[in-house]
């Protein structure tokens, strides 16, 4: 193998697109803290075209790498969880709340050290991280656009129902992640 094969392209359009959402992230939390909602949305909605335009750009280039799936998956662990932390510290997600979404934050931690630890070689993957992950990131965009939308006690609602949606979803996720943690043992 030469040098080259060995050393990943990064400076990509898919890996700058990946970036991009650290650089929006800041904006995102000063939209929120300063009760700009239009920043905040404006901000989240170009982070959200970023996530979803990264992976097939580098795809149809031909540009994929192992580096830029590690880059993505560490960039929304960043985004998901620092907005979380910003609409605590905010006033805007209640601690029971917080408690419950950093449960899974560290449950997440928790199982990436444990899969560094064994080489992650015939480690099987979560189950329930993706659809769980999905759903943070829909709670999170709920979020985001609750900073603009009137309010009223069906909105309420709704964000309730995502929230308790959420919550059933970590705790199959931290069962499934026990487990596996269990057989990394």
């Amino acid at each position: 193998m030469t040098t080259q094969q060995q050393i990943p392209k990064l400076n990509t359009v898919g890996n700058a697109l990946t970036v991009s959402r650290l650089i929006l992230l800041p904006i995102v939390v000063a939209g929120i803290v300063l009760h700009n909602g239009w920043l905040a949305v404006g901000a989240m909605a170009l982070a959200v075209v970023t996530d979803l335009l990264d992976g097939r750009i580098s795809r149809r280039l031909g540009q994929a790498s192992q580096f830029g799936r590690n880059l993505d998956s560490t960039v929304d662990f960043v985004l998901i969880y620092g907005l979380f932390i910003a609409f605590y510290a905010a006033g805007r997600l209640p601690t029971y709340q917080f408690v419950v979404v950093y449960l899974a934050m560290l449950m997440t931690l928790a199982v990436q050290l444990a899969e560094n630890a064994v080489a992650s070689k015939g480690v099987k993957k979560m189950r329930f991280a993706k659809p769980t992950g999905a759903l943070q990131y829909v709670f999170l965009l709920w979020m985001v656009a609750r900073e603009i939308l009137p309010h009223r006690s069906y909105i309420d609602t709704i964000h309730l129902t995502l929230f308790i949606l959420l919550a059933l979803s970590i705790a199959v996720y931290m069962i499934d992640c026990l487990v596996n943690l269990r057989k990394m043992a």
